[in-house]
């Protein structure tokens, strides 16, 4: 059994009982009705090549890498370095068996930075778009290769009823070519393998170098320096959702902007 297939799995099991405990009628009673999105999608929705621009992401440990740093435990310090470094977006990584992530920061991310916050997550089901309107999301994470066509488009036109932008992850060229009629989404290609988690910017090069110039692009996992993000720069892309190497900078926002700007500060 694969990492997704495993992780899947669990999450299905979890959702049978989460629904139990906080039930979708519920979930509605906690959306605030007056709440607005903040331009996830139209933050990102053209191609270029000019200075990037980075989801900053809260993680709080990976599978690959184990516990990160996070200050006492707390992100509010971490939210408040990405918004001082430039970062255009915050991804908040929910999932709890792996990731030690929770809703609870998606929650305190919503209300601690004016930065649009996308819901990342190995998301399987409707219920967990009612969670993340819920809890403060302007955007969610759908993975191309964990889920059937039908439920993709299903999960979009959902999160497009509750107001979520999506940004759609795929890990090669064979699963964009299944989604590709799946309009109004960020496309996602994420360099990391779902089979040995290992890292190849080579082939997500290759991959956005295929796709359509008129479809937006974030660029995931495995970037660390600015030459990462030089590789992508002819290409043009929208964005790179950039998590680890910030979650162990002893200076995120000083990292940021290094990697925005290829120097520590805008002006030098």
């Amino acid at each position: 059994m694969s990492f997704l297939e495993r992780v899947l799995e669990e999450k299905r099991a979890l959702l049978t009982e989460r629904k139990k405990t906080m039930p979708v009628g519920k979930l509605l009673s906690l959306t605030d009705p007056n709440r607005q999105k903040r331009g996830f999608f139209t933050s990102f929705a053209h191609r270029f090549t000019g200075p990037p621009k980075i989801i900053a992401e809260i993680k709080r440990s990976s599978p690959s890498r184990g516990a990160l740093s996070v200050p006492a435990g707390d992100i509010a310090g971490t939210l408040r370095a990405y918004e001082q470094g430039g970062a255009e977006a915050l991804s908040i990584l929910t999932e709890k068996s792996h990731f030690s992530g929770s809703l609870d920061d998606l929650a305190l991310a919503r209300k601690l930075t004016a930065l649009p916050v996308l819901r990342k997550d190995f998301i399987v089901d409707a219920y967990e778009l009612y969670e993340a309107a819920a809890f403060g999301a302007d955007a969610v994470l759908l993975i191309a290769e964990a889920l059937e066509v039908k439920v993709i488009e299903d999960l979009a036109a959902l999160a497009a009823f509750l107001n979520l932008d999506v940004l759609l992850e795929i890990h090669s060229l064979r699963s964009f070519e299944r989604i590709d009629h799946v309009r109004g989404v960020l496309i996602g290609v994420n360099s990391r393998d779902l089979e040995t988690l290992t890292i190849n910017l080579a082939r997500s090069h290759d991959v956005v170098a295929a796709m359509p110039k008129d479809r937006p692009v974030i660029v995931e996992s495995g970037i660390n320096t600015r030459s990462d993000i030089d590789l992508f720069h002819d290409l043009g892309v929208s964005g790179f959702l950039i998590g680890t190497s910030l979650m162990t900078s002893s200076d995120p926002a000083r990292t940021l902007r290094k990697l925005i700007y290829g120097k520590a500060n805008k002006d030098e």
